[in-house]
């Protein structure tokens, strides 16, 4: 596990969060990502900023960008996509991370093959 630093921003301001999380795998950045914009929602001109260990940029993303992500889904099992549905502002806990049944082409299924869930 690799720890990451996501920032939620807007620019002219401060950050309004800057968390370090522990992601099991490279491929549920983008999971958390989503889940930080949800959290959070949309501001014009927001984005999130995500670091590796060193420092160096992973993503940087604008927030609308990440919501549409989850609201262009197509899986039927996006916990993302459920509680954004509901209007829900916040997950309980991490992000649902699962194995992606359509061959990681699911952004809320980042767990690779063979992980488990």
């Amino acid at each position: 596990m690799t720890f990451f630093t996501f920032e939620y921003s807007v620019p002219g301001e401060a950050p309004v969060l800057s968390e370090r999380i522990d992601v099991p795998f490279a491929s549920a950045l983008w999971c958390h990502v989503e889940a930080l914009a949800l959290r959070f929602g949309a501001r014009p001109g927001a984005f999130i900023h995500v670091r590796d260990d060193k420092g160096r940029a992973v993503i940087r993303a604008g927030v609308a960008t990440a919501l549409a992500s989850i609201a262009q889904c197509r899986c039927g099992d996006c916990g993302l996509k459920a509680a954004a549905a509901r209007g829900a502002q916040a997950l309980d806990g991490p992000p649902p991370l699962s194995p992606c049944r359509g061959a990681g082409a699911c952004t809320c299924k980042s767990i690779p093959p063979g992980e488990g869930a």
